[in-house]
């Protein structure tokens, strides 16, 4: 069984680090990688013990970084008691006690490692088990080695890590080694460019757009009611006689049935026109107790999403980049949503459901077996088996921050990032000056700078026109 684990984040905090040593309890034997070493159990406070992870120690650390950024960010990790179907654990020591036990074999070497303990629970058995983390190599580090001779591993011994094991260097390995040393360290180049979306256009979200929309609603769900009252008050009669209107109503009801292939019963209207009222006065309060909340997801069908380009502008490739967007302001931003057609008469929000119309309606006869058909088909939105694509983090809070999934980089390559919606509300800036950062976890040091994006002058009115007026 392959190990059920995402290596495309780095884990750090204790309940990620569990996760891991669960998923080797899951794996198959031949799962452990070029990232990845597992030990049944170690004794460690003894020399052979401490002398094993050691030998890992520097094993990881002499990775090659364009080859260890494809992993966990970099991070590589010693796991200790618990291998594939097999929880062993270790008897725990003091981490003080641990590293003064592993000087001897790593000397005064800038070695970057960290030793964490978690519990593990298979059954009515639990363990602890060692987790050390070796951060990621880095261009310009020198060639690693154990300082101390133990059982026929001599002093000065250099080991790799290849995909799967932790063994001696071949010549071209160390020569390899040696280039990492002499290559000066490089920071992270980048630039992040504005292709399409701008300028943005702003929301009318302000109290009188909110009042005419609320007008509008209120409007559109009287009219049944006006149209039902307008006849009496005009004190006309229908030409229709009775038995003439019954028999007109039994044969379109008839039709129904033919053309839709539903059973449909007439019923009267047996709310008073103050109660429809009521209930209308109570749907328009809700239409404006949703009104904050209906703006974001509108948007994100509405607006049309602002498009970023990232630019490596060295010549060497950049591994998992991450860039982070801070857009200042009075400004919100939402993932786009695929566009689709709302309710007739909405416009740009979706609205609670509205009053039934007032008058007589049609009611479909068992109506609910309809519903609950076994022949009717379950609708399943998840992927089994396959990993959710990774979307942007976004932060709004009066301002916004958006953190955009890690990306890699070829030489000089240019990649467009995900899509956002950036959402202004009037009165707006004629611009809004944006900062940007940008990491690599092969390159040193973090990168800044500024994006300019416009803003229209042509404002997004979320009113809908068809139940709109002019507001007074």
């Amino acid at each position: 069984m392959a190990l059920n684990f995402d290596h495309r984040s780095a884990p750090i905090r204790p309940s990620q680090l569990l996760a891991l040593a669960e998923a080797i309890h899951g794996a198959g034997p031949a799962d452990e990688s070029v990232w990845l070493e597992w030990k049944s159990t170690l004794a460690l406070n003894s020399k052979a013990g401490c002398h094993h992870i050691a030998r890992a120690i520097v094993g990881f650390a002499n990775r090659m970084p364009d080859v260890a950024s494809g992993y966990t960010e970099g991070h590589a990790y010693l796991v200790v008691g618990v291998e594939p179907g097999n929880l062993v654990g270790v008897e725990p020591i003091d981490v003080v006690d641990l590293d003064q036990g592993l000087a001897p074999y790593l000397g005064d070497q800038p070695l970057r490692w960290r030793p964490t303990y978690v519990s593990i629970t298979r059954g009515d058995r639990t363990a602890h088990v060692l987790i050390v983390d070796v951060e990621p190599p880095r261009w310009g580090d020198e060639i690693f080695c154990l300082c101390k001779e133990y059982n026929g591993v001599r002093d000065g011994a250099i080991f790799v890590r290849g995909n799967g094991s932790t063994r001696p260097a071949a010549t071209s390995e160390v020569k390899a080694l040696g280039l990492r040393q002499k290559r000066s360290v490089q920071s992270i180049e980048v630039d992040v460019r504005v292709l399409a979306g701008t300028p943005v256009r702003p929301v009318d979200a302000g109290p009188l757009a909110v009042e005419g929309w609320l007008a509008g609603r209120r409007r559109a769900a009287l009219a049944s009611l006006q149209a039902h009252e307008r006849p009496k008050a005009s004190g006309r009669r229908s030409s229709l006689s009775g038995a003439e209107y019954q028999a007109m109503k039994q044969s379109l009801s008839r039709a129904m049935e033919q053309s839709i292939g539903r059973i449909m019963k007439s019923e009267p209207e047996t709310r008073t026109a103050a109660e429809y009222r009521a209930e209308v006065e109570q749907y328009v309060l809700e239409c404006a107790g949703s009104w904050a909340e209906a703006v974001l997801p509108a948007a994100a069908v509405h607006i049309k999403p602002v498009e970023l380009e990232l630019v490596n502008l060295l010549s060497a490739n950049l591994a998992a980049v991450e860039v982070q967007l801070y857009i200042p302001g009075e400004v919100e931003a939402v993932v786009p949503r695929q566009s689709r057609a709302l309710e007739a008469g909405e416009g740009f929000v979706r609205l609670p459901k509205a009053p039934r119309p007032y008058g007589p309606h049609q009611r479909e006869l068992f109506g609910e077996l309809s519903h609950s058909s076994p022949l009717s088909p379950r609708v399943s939105f998840g992927l089994s088996g396959h990993m959710a694509p990774l979307r942007p983090t976004i932060d709004n809070g009066g301002s916004t921050t958006i953190t955009f999934s890690p990306v890699h980089l070829r030489a000089e390559q240019r990649l467009q990032l995900d899509p956002i919606v950036v959402i202004v509300r009037t009165p707006a800036p004629a611009r809004l000056v944006c900062r940007w950062q940008a990491t690599s976890t092969n390159m040193d040091g973090r990168l800044t700078g500024e994006l300019v994006l416009e803003v229209s002058e042509d404002v997004v009115v979320l009113v809908a026109r068809s139940t709109s007026s002019r507001l007074r």
